[in-house]
């Protein structure tokens, strides 16, 4: 706080941006005068729980315990958490900081998620664990607007590029007007990008951000990808992190990397074990690929992250672990004191901070019963193992193995995982509730 007042004192700041993260990953709250903020409001602002109650399009879900018509819908405090203090420098005078929930009694929310992936960090903490990760983000931009967009109904987009690009420093460049943007404004944002990237898509790119603390990370991930849209508007472009926004075009992916520490000293490495793997290394990623059928909901949360897991696409089917090879959902990655375990199976519309939950949850759950990678480590094509256990390929599936899922009930406890169900049953009825596309072209006249 002794920071936003000095930047307030010096003129640098005149609003403040206090969010929390909702649970489809986005940032909500309130821009406030800064000076009214730090002399009324310091210690949190009331939001409708309502935040915590709706869909991703901001449509009320029936049926929730914590929120609803049979609770008034009333308030719950976001409370800044200093640390994440920030300017939000593409936008003037601006600064930005995070926020945790907590009810009228003063108690944290556990279906927040930030709050439940902060319970699994605690709980890391507690066997003397510190988790590390950063993910490597996806996105596709186009020559719309937000609003143009819209009125074509999100087909016959133009893409910012029109031919398969990745890797091509030429395109990239030709991108640099509004990639250089989000990179350096990231930055400014203590936001550090490693680095940016054509991809395969037609105008799509990924931007891989630098590994740090997993909090600290998933904050940035929720921050990042607000910042990508706001930025590419500012420039009069749109961006993009749908998991499959066409049918003939490539998945947005959102390939996170994750190790646990001991201090400053990394647990995942050991050069007497085989592949260097430690008995820590191995029995997380025991734990993450056991339970990886259980909690897909968490990295695959809707009715369109489904249709980017498909065969020979980049994209993982079946839950299976390798090294230097992009066919399995997880792989070792890094050498010595950078080893760790890269998982392949979230989309670019994961919630940051759920997935980050999921996966510290399972590899715990992993060390905890001593579990061992699931088949054997895959050299070549892992589309072609033919025992390996698979991927949910639908959004009802994935919803129903998290419901009926024992471990997922004991790491996150009954109420978190009932309302993520309810969550993810809502999205396939309303999906079920509208005539799509597809159908009037299908059935109309030949019926």
């Amino acid at each position: 706080m002794k920071q936003l007042k000095k930047w307030v004192d010096d003129g640098s700041v005149d609003t403040i941006i206090v969010a929390g993260i909702d649970l489809q990953g986005r940032l909500y709250g309130k821009r406030c005068d800064a000076r009214v903020f730090l002399r009324d409001l310091f210690s949190g602002i009331h939001t409708c729980d309502c935040n915590f109650g709706w869909d991703i399009a901001r449509m009320l879900v029936e049926d929730l315990k914590f929120t609803g018509w049979h609770t008034g819908y009333g308030d719950m405090t976001s409370v800044p958490d200093w640390n994440t203090l920030r300017m939000y420098p593409w936008f003037e005078s601006t600064a930005l900081v995070l926020c945790d929930t907590f009810d009228h009694h003063g108690n944290p929310i556990d279906i927040a998620p930030r709050q439940m992936l902060r319970k699994q960090l605690d709980k890391a903490s507690g066997l003397g664990y510190t988790v590390k990760a950063a993910p490597e983000v996806e996105f596709f931009l186009f020559r719309e607007t937000i609003d143009s967009s819209r009125a074509k109904g999100y087909r016959n987009l133009e893409t910012i590029s029109s031919y398969i690009s990745d890797y091509s420093v030429f395109r990239s460049s030709m991108d640099e007007w509004v990639l250089g943007d989000m990179r350096r404004y990231l930055g400014e944002a203590n936001i550090e990008i490693e680095s940016n990237k054509s991809e395969w898509g037609h105008g799509q790119v990924e931007l891989n951000l630098v590994y740090c603390e997993a909090l600290e990370m998933a904050d940035r991930h929720v921050i990042f990808k607000n910042a990508v849209r706001e930025i590419a508007a500012l420039n009069g472009v749109q961006a993009s992190f749908m998991a499959k926004w066409d049918a003939k075009h490539s998945g947005n992916g959102c390939h996170i990397h994750m190790s646990l520490w001991n201090g400053d000293k990394p647990t995942f490495h050991d050069p007497n074990e085989d592949r260097e793997m430690s008995k820590t290394m191995r029995h997380f990623l025991g734990g993450m690929m056991a339970l990886a059928s259980d909690l897909h909901y968490f990295y695959a949360p809707t009715i369109n992250s489904y249709k980017r897991l498909e065969d020979l696409s980049f994209a993982p089917t079946n839950v299976t672990w390798g090294g230097d090879n992009r066919t399995p959902a997880f792989r070792s990655a890094g050498h010595g004191s950078s080893m760790r375990l890269e998982n392949r199976i979230p989309g670019a519309d994961a919630n940051a901070c759920l997935a980050y939950a999921a996966m510290v949850g399972s590899g715990l759950y992993g060390i905890e019963n001593e579990l061992e990678p699931i088949g054997e480590y895959v050299h070549a094509n892992a589309y072609d193992v033919k025992d390996a256990p698979k991927l949910h390929t639908n959004l009802i599936d994935a919803a129903n193995a998290l419901d009926q899922s024992a471990p997922a009930r004991k790491i996150f406890g009954d109420d978190v995982i009932d309302h993520y169900v309810a969550l993810a049953r809502w999205e396939v009825r309303e999906f079920f509730n509208t005539v799509t596309d597809w159908e009037r072209e299908r059935y109309f006249e030949l019926v």
